[in-house]
């Protein structure tokens, strides 16, 4: 067996909280590596490192719907985390691949994911695409795939970005459970054709869990399925934990801070 990973499942909680968490399981990647899910509670909008949220999403509208808005500590564009469950690992590279590269980490972990969603049931494939990247002209991250994503019955399943830290490397992403992100191109500041035509690319290029198996997710079950892919993939041995206090502690102040 390979490397013990450390696995933790965090629910669901606030944009700000859950970017916080992230941050602090990157930051300790060194001590080793982390598989982490979570959820969102109250929907929320990520935009990428490089994006100004205020500029990219219509926070006044988001306010009056509930849905909070964040930036996250990854690149790409931005994502309506509705009716998903997130995932991310955090660790050093070679707990991945022995070279550490970015293409090679990104596709180890499509594999690790892709194992564990075909554990649960669904027909999914792992393709090598073109850069998800910023900027409005390009159209919304579900809408395109980025290096290597997982794709189902030919249309975009999950969204994955990922970001180095020195030696530490934080990767996270959607997967999509129900069709609540469609709704993410009417909270966008875009112009009326463009939110049409944007509406329509994420309706014809993306698909989710529960249309793609044609059943309700169990999320228990999805996600130690999800466990397992990993642990097979990586010939490791997976260890249960919760956060730690001095954790959480942490999260909330990067929370405190980002607002």
């Amino acid at each position: 067996m390979g490397l013990a990973w450390r696995v933790v499942d965090t629910g669901a909680h606030c944009g700000a909280y859950n970017m916080g968490v992230d941050q602090v399981l990157a930051a300790d990647a060194a001590q080793g590596p982390v598989l982490r899910f979570y959820d969102w509670d109250p929907p929320a909008i990520s935009c990428g490192w490089n994006q100004q949220p205020e500029r990219e999403a219509n926070v006044e509208a988001c306010r009056v719907l509930g849905i909070d808005v964040v930036r996250r500590p990854t690149g790409g564009r931005a994502v309506l985390h509705w009716e998903e469950l997130t995932y991310s690992v955090a660790c050093v590279p070679e707990a991945l691949v022995a070279d550490g590269g970015i293409e090679a980490t990104h596709r180890k972990i499509g594999s690790c994911l892709a194992e564990g969603l075909r554990l649960f049931g669904a027909p999914v494939e792992l393709e090598r695409v073109g850069r998800c990247v910023g900027g409005l002209r390009s159209g919304p991250c579900f809408g395109s795939t980025a290096r290597w994503e997982l794709k189902c019955q030919q249309r975009k399943l999950v969204g994955s970005a990922q970001r180095r830290y020195g030696r530490r490397l934080l990767q996270h992403g959607s997967i999509l459970l129900g069709r609540a992100h469609e709704r993410l191109p009417q909270l966008l500041r875009i112009d009326e054709d463009v939110r049409q035509r944007w509406t329509r690319q994420v309706r014809a290029h993306s698909t989710d869990l529960q249309s793609c198996m044609g059943r309700p997710i169990d999320r228990a079950a999805l996600v130690n399925c999800l466990v397992e892919g990993f642990s097979r993939q990586l010939g490791a041995k997976m260890h249960w934990s919760a956060l730690a206090d001095d954790e959480m502690r942490r999260a909330v102040a990067w929370e405190r801070d980002s607002a």
